[in-house]
């Protein structure tokens, strides 16, 4: 069906149609070049804690559309598969964080009505572009405040201890090189990914773990957002995690 659209005389234009998520339209324009999907600046503005600052572009290129993933923390996903960097076909599936859109190719003149310019319902900055530098520039503006990790520990044994991390991802497990957690059989060597972005935010995700790893009781698949009071088990150890400013 795609050839067919793209052969079509006239202008073929892009369009995101919304499938689940909270929005206030329900089909974006895309623009004829490129268009940014993020958080806080960009054509496309998602409300979302799990949607990066600047999240992805898609791009036209020669007239075939692409989507990059812009190094997001939760990752951009076509088809249900987390991608760097994809061709887009007409009816695939993208989502953003909690936001799933249907990328159409359509006649021109049959979307005209349609905006190219999108914002959740919450969100409150204005609607218009902020160009690519002028994110980067203030992204690197956001990253001299700086932000690290603390770990406090608790082990089977009942022994406790605060570890800080300078990185901004670690893995815990048997095969990490700090703490006490190669003497848990009850763990994999590489168990769990703890993940800050630069707004001082952190994640979880569970490394396909043989036995799991659990948010406050509860077993997790994928990437969960960390809140201060979280209780992350794994085997017999608990791990809270907290975020320190410099």
């Amino acid at each position: 069906m795609a050839a067919d659209v793209q052969n079509k005389k006239g202008e073929t234009r892009a369009v995101l149609y919304i499938v689940s998520g909270q929005g206030d339209a329900d089909a974006i324009k895309l623009r004829r070049d490129a268009t940014i999907i993020g958080r806080e600046k960009g054509d496309v503005l998602i409300t979302d804690h799990e949607v990066s600052s600047t999240h992805c572009q898609i791009q036209n290129i020669n007239g075939v559309y692409h989507i990059f993933d812009m190094n997001s923390t939760n990752g951009t996903f076509v088809n249900k598969n987390r991608v760097v960097k994809s061709r887009l076909n007409h009816d695939d599936e993208i989502m953003i964080g909690k936001t799933v859109f249907k990328f159409s190719l359509e006649e021109g003149a049959k979307v005209r009505h349609i905006n190219t310019i999108f914002k959740s319902q919450h969100n409150t900055e204005g609607g218009t572009k902020g160009s690519l530098v002028d994110t980067l520039i203030e992204d690197e503006v956001r990253r001299k405040k700086s932000f690290s990790l603390r770990l406090d520990v608790k082990y089977a044994d009942g022994v406790t201890e605060s570890i800080d991390v300078p990185q901004k991802q670690v893995y815990l497990g048997r095969g990490t090189s700090f703490g006490r957690f190669e003497n848990d059989v009850e763990i994999s060597r590489k168990h769990l990914l703890i993940k800050l972005n630069d707004h001082g935010e952190v994640f979880v995700e569970d490394q396909n773990s043989t036995n799991g790893t659990y948010l406050n009781g509860s077993k997790i698949k994928g990437m969960h957002p960390l809140r201060v009071a979280d209780i992350i088990k794994l085997g017999g150890i608990e791990v809270r995690v907290s975020v320190k400013t410099a």
